[in-house]
């Protein structure tokens, strides 16, 4: 007791409200702590600060004249900002970089930084069955979210595109969900799994309204670039700078390349990996959150061209496994740390197969034992007091 000052003894009503604080607290010291060291890990890293912004800023000046995938006037315009590199886009996505044309590189880079993290924002609170406190921790501990937004990646767009085209699923706006769906066609090769989903769960009008959007970009394609671009884009896509690096791509393509039988262990790998999928999404118990979470992640091991930032797909399973409560206690102490960096820190290690192992092994033990739960249900957000 001080003079003049009498000390009460907190009453229950007020030890209750700091307890239910403590989640709140706790959860923004761990966001914190993520974003902290992802940012040191930016900082570190910042050689190919933009490097694939620049590849989109630059191939849609030439979107539109029939030279898109000509790797020596598109690699004269890169050079003005920053590295080199063969665009793997088509030409009706390219096209729709030309809004950031009027704008002076630094200008159109900030504004793209500046979409990214709203994409991830709707990302991290759109999808079914996530609880947003815990996606938004997940994001600030995700490396390969901070690659995407390092090097100006599309990533964030393409899980913003999924998660809208489920919640439209979820409210039974079929069509729409197959327009929207279609939107991914912004990284194509990572969205194999969309239609293994689509067919498994006969959401038939979402599947055919997705066929008829990307009938319509690829019709788009043909008339913007003339004829001649599949084959152009053919010929870019074996270049060997196109997909360096196999060896560290995580995904059944990468895992295939240390073996000598590499095409035949992918196919075979890749049929697993879809069979997997189909069971699992064909289940009438397995939540729309889940199948989604299964198939953006599948989605990854069967594409033949992902990398470190890709690994964002990883996302919605690992979240969606720690908090589901009748997962075991070692798989969620897996996904916890398939969100911690390490696993991207192997897979730019010396030693890339053990990355390479962790995030398919994860990916297929999660998808397998998350089968024919109870629908997902968002949780109740924390109480603010």
């Amino acid at each position: 007791m001080y003079k003049g000052q009498v000390w009460h003894r907190p009453s229950e009503s007020s030890r209750a409200s700091h307890r239910e604080h403590l989640p709140a607290v706790a959860l923004a010291a761990v966001c914190a702590l993520g974003l902290a060291l992802n940012i040191w890990i930016a900082l570190l890293n910042q050689t190919g600060l933009g490097v694939d912004f620049n590849q989109f800023y630059s191939a849609s000046r030439l979107a539109g004249t029939g030279h898109l995938y000509d790797w020596d006037a598109l690699r004269k315009i890169e050079a003005e900002n920053g590295l080199e590199v063969p665009t793997g886009r088509l030409p009706v996505v390219i096209y729709g970089y030309r809004i950031f044309g009027g704008l002076p590189y630094t200008a159109a880079r900030a504004t793209w930084m500046v979409l990214s993290i709203a994409a991830l924002a709707a990302f991290a609170a759109w999808w079914p069955g996530a609880r947003p406190q815990w996606m938004g921790a997940a994001l600030a501990w995700s490396l390969p979210v901070t690659f995407v937004i390092l090097f100006g990646q599309d990533v964030p767009f393409w899980l913003m595109f999924f998660a809208m085209a489920l919640v439209l699923l979820e409210r039974k706006k079929e069509w729409s969900a197959g327009v929207v769906f279609s939107l991914c066609i912004c990284k194509f090769h990572l969205a194999l799994g969309i239609p293994i989903l689509l067919v498994a769960r006969k959401c038939w009008k979402t599947l055919i309204g997705g066929a008829i959007g990307v009938s319509v970009w690829i019709g788009a394609s043909f008339l913007l670039e003339g004829p001649g671009w599949p084959m152009a884009y053919l010929k870019m896509s074996h270049m060997p700078t196109f997909s360096p690096a196999a060896d560290r791509m995580p995904n059944v393509y990468g895992i295939a390349s240390w073996i000598p039988w590499t095409s035949a262990a992918e196919v075979a790998g890749g049929i697993a990996v879809a069979l997997l999928l189909w069971t699992v999404c064909r289940r009438g118990g397995t939540g729309l959150g889940m199948a989604g979470a299964a198939a953006a992640a599948c989605g990854v091991l069967l594409g033949h061209h992902s990398y470190a930032g890709d690994c964002a797909l990883l996302i919605p399973l690992t979240v969606l496994t720690v908090q589901r409560p009748g997962a075991p206690r070692w798989l969620k102490i897996w996904a916890v740390a398939t969100l911690t960096p390490a696993p991207v820190l192997l897979l730019l290690s010396n030693r890339p197969l053990l990355a390479q192992l962790w995030i398919a092994a994860f990916v297929v033990t999660a998808v397998w034992l998350g089968r024919g739960k109870a629908p997902d249900v968002p949780a109740p957000a924390y109480n603010e007091g």
